[in-house]
């Protein structure tokens, strides 16, 4: 899509160019022939146009090259390359057409005086070219301030919908803690695992309410594992502990920081996509955190489940994406790997 849309545009820009030649060139005709004793010869014509085209051109490409970068010396050193190589062109197009036009035609050239001849034919062409760069480059930066301001208001739009999200989330958090916080003392004399599955809920969702610490954007990577482990204790309960599953952890993962309800993300996907009941195929997870380069590195393979399959949106993995680029630039790569029974995720942040 995005390169036939480059092509398309590339090609309009081709006719363009024609176009405007061609209005050029008709007009640079016209003048010749209201003049009486002007006879049209289509060689001489073709090969004389052919170095103000490279000289308009060529002009433009080393601004684009140099001009745009600052790079003021090599700018200086190819226009001055541009305006001797131009006079080649001449001198070599002239010598290439004068063996078939008639006997004095035309003149032979003389390099030297070439080069001072074409002074101003080459300022006229360089200046044309000069304006050509200019307006493509303001064409160019309107488009990125215009591409600027969409994202920046797309930002602004996904900025108001997560406040309003939050907001229908913070429905009295503490309302809802002291409620299961009664339920769990009502629970005690009840059912141990009763009692045990509220708190644990109770620790979830204080967690997922309450995951800037100290209005940091990170947490202890520590706390995110024992976040993972709880929602897999509550599953458990769930499913009377029935679930599969093999969580392998390997490093300390008491001193790195990392972005919150990332890993969680991946978790919660692997349970809701996969067959966790199969004592063959179960859910594995491994977490390894290497203090030498301060890589983390998180992964989980799953059996696909068969049958009817959750309506999934993509949104919470879109979601990581976001945030991870944001934070972490090209310090991470999130990989997901999608067989015909089998589906692995795989995360590398880079923290230090």
């Amino acid at each position: 899509m995005e390169s036939s849309k480059k092509t398309r545009t590339l090609f309009r820009l081709i006719i363009y160019h024609l176009l405007a030649w061609s209005i050029y060139i008709t007009i640079g005709l016209s003048r010749k022939f209201l003049k009486s004793d002007y006879t049209f010869d289509l060689l001489d014509f073709v090969f004389t146009e052919i170095p103000v085209v490279y000289i308009f051109y060529g002009n433009y490409y080393v601004l684009k090259k140099f001009l745009s970068t600052k790079r003021y010396i090599l700018l200086i050193a190819a226009e001055i390359f541009l305006y001797f190589s131009a006079a080649g062109l001449y001198w070599a197009c002239g010598t290439l057409i004068r063996p078939y036009e008639p006997p004095g035609t035309i003149p032979p050239y003389i390099f030297s005086e070439l080069i001072v001849d074409l002074l101003w034919i080459f300022l006229i062409y360089e200046f044309f070219s000069f304006g050509y760069y200019f307006a493509m480059e303001s064409v160019s930066k309107e488009k990125r301030l215009r591409a600027m301001e969409l994202e920046k208001a797309r930002i602004e739009a996904d900025r108001l919908k997560s406040e309003y999200a939050f907001l229908r989330a913070q429905i009295n958090p503490h309302f809802l803690h002291n409620t299961l916080n009664l339920f769990y003392a009502k629970s005690l004399p009840v059912s141990e695992e009763l009692s045990e599955g509220i708190l644990t809920l109770c620790e979830i969702m204080r967690y997922s309410m309450h995951t800037g610490e100290q209005d940091v954007d990170t947490v202890l990577l520590s706390r995110e594992i024992e976040h993972v482990q709880n929602v897999i204790k509550i599953n458990q309960l769930r499913f009377s502990n029935r679930l599969q599953v093999v969580f392998d952890i390997s490093g300390d993962i008491n001193e790195i920081r990392i972005i919150p309800l990332v890993i969680i993300t991946l978790v919660e996907n692997a349970f809701k996509h996969g067959e966790l009941n199969n004592d063959q195929h179960p859910l594995v997870m491994q977490l390894k955190v290497s203090e030498e380069d301060g890589t983390i590195y998180f992964s989980t393979h799953n059996r696909k489940k068969t049958g009817p399959k959750e309506l999934s949106n993509g949104i919470g993995m879109d979601n990581i994406r976001r945030r991870l680029e944001a934070t972490y630039k090209n310090n991470y790569s999130l990989t997901t790997t999608e067989e015909a029974d089998n589906y692995t995720a795989s995360l590398w942040i880079t923290v230090s």
